[in-house]
C-alpha cells in the first residue's frame, strides 16, 4: 500500500503520484541527479585521460549509471503501469552492479578469475531480480496486494543475498575497515527508512510534500557510497602504483 501521509492536508498537496498511487515528493530523485552528474564527470574524465586506476573508473561509471536509472524512475513522470514497471526493473537491475562495483577494487589484478566470478555472480543477481520487480510493480498498480506478496518476497531475498555476497566478499578479501563498517551501517539505516513507508512507521517531523522516508533512504545510500569511495580511492591508487 501507499506510504501513510502525516495529514489529510498533506495528501491534498501531494498531487504527484506514481502509477501505483504512492506519493512522489517534489524533490524525489534530485539528489541522485546531482550525484550522477558528478560521478559521470569524474568517471568519463578518467576514462578519457587514460587514468591507470581503471577499477575506480569502472566503479564511478557503474554507480553513476545506477543513479541515472533512479533519476529516470523518480524524476520523469510514468503515465502507465507498464512504463513504471520497466523503469523500476531497470533501476533494480543496476543495483547489484552499483553495490558490487567495490569488488573491482577489492579484488587484486593478480586474481582475474575471481574478478570474473564476482562479475558473473553480480550479473546473475541483476538478471534474476528483474522478473519479480516487474511483476510486483504491475500488481501493486492493480492493487492486487496479496498477489504482489510473492514477487515482493523474491525481490527482497535476491536483494539481501546480493548484499550479503558483496559485504562478505569485501570483508574476507580486504579485512575489516571503518569504510566497510560505515558502508554497512549506512545501508542498513537506509534499508530501514526505505521499508518504513510500507510497514506503518509514522512519518518523521521532516516528512511532507517535499520529502518522505524513501528520500531518507537516498541520503543514507549516498553516505554509504562516500564510505565506498573512502576505501576505493586509496586502494585503487595503490593498485595502479604497484602495476
Amino acid at each position: 500500500p501507499a506510504p501513510p501521509l502525516a495529514s489529510e492536508s498533506m495528501a491534498e498537496m501531494m498531487v504527484r503520484c506514481y502509477p501505483d498511487g504512492a506519493p512522489r515528493p517534489l524533490v524525489r530523485g534530485w539528489l541522485h541527479a546531482v550525484l550522477a552528474c558528478i560521478g559521470f564527470w569524474f568517471g568519463l574524465s578518467m576514462l578519457r585521460s587514460g587514468d591507470p586506476r581503471w577499477e575506480l573508473t569502472l566503479l564511478l561509471l557503474l554507480k553513476s549509471s545506477s543513479l541515472t536509472a533512479s533519476v529516470h524512475l523518480h524524476l520523469l513522470e510514468k503515465r502507465t503501469p507498464l512504463q513504471y514497471a520497466v523503469a523500476n526493473a531497470i533501476d533494480f537491475f543496476l543495483l547489484p552492479l552499483n553495490g558490487g562495483s567495490i569488488l573491482a577494487v577489492v579484488t587484486p589484478r593478480s586474481q582475474p578469475w575471481l574478478r570474473a566470478f564476482h562479475a558473473l555472480v553480480l550479473v546473475s543477481f541483476s538478471v534474476a531480480i528483474v522478473p519479480p520487480v516487474f511483476n510486483w510493480t504491475l500488481l501493486m498498480c492493480k492493487k492486487e496486494f496479496e498477489a504482489a506478496a510473492g514477487p515482493h518476497k523474491s525481490r527482497t531475498n535476491i536483494s539481501l543475498s546480493c548484499g550479503v555476497w558483496i559485504y562478505v566478499a569485501w570483508l574476507i578479501q580486504a579485512g575489516f575497515s571503518m569504510a566497510w563498517f560505515g558502508y554497512l551501517i549506512f545501508l542498513l539505516l537506509g534499508y530501514f527508512f526505505w521499508n518504513a513507508q510500507y510497514i506503518g512507521v509514522p512519518p518523521m517531523p521532516w516528512h511532507g510534500v517535499n520529502w518522505l522516508s524513501h528520500d531518507d533512504f537516498h541520503v543514507f545510500g549516498a553516505l554509504a557510497d562516500a564510505c565506498a569511495l573512502w576505501y576505493a580511492i586509496p586502494a585503487a591508487c595503490a593498485m595502479a602504483a604497484a602495476a
